[in-house]
């Protein structure tokens, strides 16, 4: 790998096209038109010259660029799988709201549905390779997660929404999963429930391992028990858990669900099966919506505002963008939303 050095031989902070020119044997000219995929350069020489500024961890500065084209954007990459924000009912307030937060710097909002985290993580290399974004917003975070690496080789300016532990080294912005679920079984635990399941989204999203940890260490903690069941967090396969979970020789008597569909779909188990709601079984929600609301009984919710989320991940970008370091915002949920699908355990 070159790196650019300038006339004393040290390093730079910041890399140059003029460090790319000399590193490539072209001129500046040639750099730019390469860097701004204009006509009049080979395929060959754009590919060197885009290899080395990757190399260098170039990324053009967002005042000039705003001089140069205009209004400039922000690119998101979401799955379409039954797991991801972009399936929950508050992913459009979230967009709405980094949107509205960063179109006041000149930013647009630019969204693709995709197949999976590995194909993002090739359409984020397409991406900054043509220099389509100024920042990349990277939802959906696993544990194990290919598109951090490709981000840190790259040097790409990047919002990650998740916690610093997975992707430290990037801005990240998360909601705090562990005092959610702390919360949600403390709840639980007041209302005299011992026998408690969590049916949630695939155990490879780290907003789920997080949750469902504190979960079990406040319920066990406590003397109770928790069983997990972890599923592509698609209405037929929260059912199936749900129905699974009736069959308990112990008895559940409380079941916590990563989302506001999959509660209802537990909901419409239990009520078909003729489980009494909440007297033989209580139900809450992680993620508030109408959905919740109009229920019959309507849905206890853990309020996880997607605007909020949406405002701090703009506010976020923004900050990469004028050059911060070490950004990392944790956003923080809200009290237990008390409803009538939550009550003590009966004495059967």
């Amino acid at each position: 790998m070159v790196t650019p050095a300038n006339d004393s031989g040290s390093t730079p902070s910041r890399p140059t096209i003029t460090d790319i020119a000399r590193a490539a044997g072209v001129s500046i000219a040639v750099v730019s038109y390469a860097l701004n995929n204009r006509p009049g350069v080979s395929v060959a020489t754009r590919d060197r010259v885009l290899r080395i500024a990757d190399e260098f961890g170039w990324r053009p500065s967002a005042a000039a660029r705003s001089i140069r084209s205009g209004p400039h954007t922000v690119g998101i990459a979401v799955s379409g799988e039954p797991s991801a924000v972009a399936r929950s009912t508050g992913f459009l307030d979230f967009l709405t709201a980094v949107q509205d937060t960063v179109s006041p710097r000149g930013l647009s909002l630019s969204m693709q549905i995709i197949e999976s985290a590995e194909a993002a993580a090739v359409r984020y290399r397409e991406w900054w390779a043509e220099r389509r974004f100024d920042l990349m917003i990277v939802p959906d975070l696993l544990t194990q997660d290919p598109r951090i690496e490709v981000l840190r080789r790259m040097h790409a300016p990047a919002v990650v929404v998740g916690p610093w532990g997975v992707a430290e080294g990037l801005a990240c912005v998360s909601f705090d999963e562990e005092a959610a679920g702390a919360r949600v079984a403390t709840y639980l635990l007041e209302l005299g429930h011992r026998h408690v399941a969590a049916v949630t989204a695939p155990a490879g999203l780290h907003r789920t391992g997080v949750r469902v940890e504190a979960l079990r260490r406040t319920v066990e903690g406590h003397g109770g028990r928790l069983v997990h069941h972890a599923t592509s967090a698609s209405a037929e396969e929260s059912a199936a858990a749900t129905r699974a979970l009736l069959q308990d020789p112990l008895g559940i008597t409380a079941v916590v669900y990563d989302s506001d569909r999959m509660a209802v779909a537990g909901l419409d188990v239990a009520r078909r099966s003729g489980v009494e709601v909440p007297w033989d079984l209580s139900i809450v929600a992680v993620g508030d919506s109408e959905l919740c609301r109009l229920a019959t009984p309507a849905i206890t919710a853990m309020p996880m505002s997607a605007p909020d989320l949406g405002l701090v991940t703009g506010e976020a970008a923004l900050a990469v963008l004028d050059g911060e370091a070490d950004v990392n915002r944790l956003v923080a949920p809200g009290g237990v939303a008390l409803r009538g699908s939550t009550g003590p355990p009966s004495a059967r």
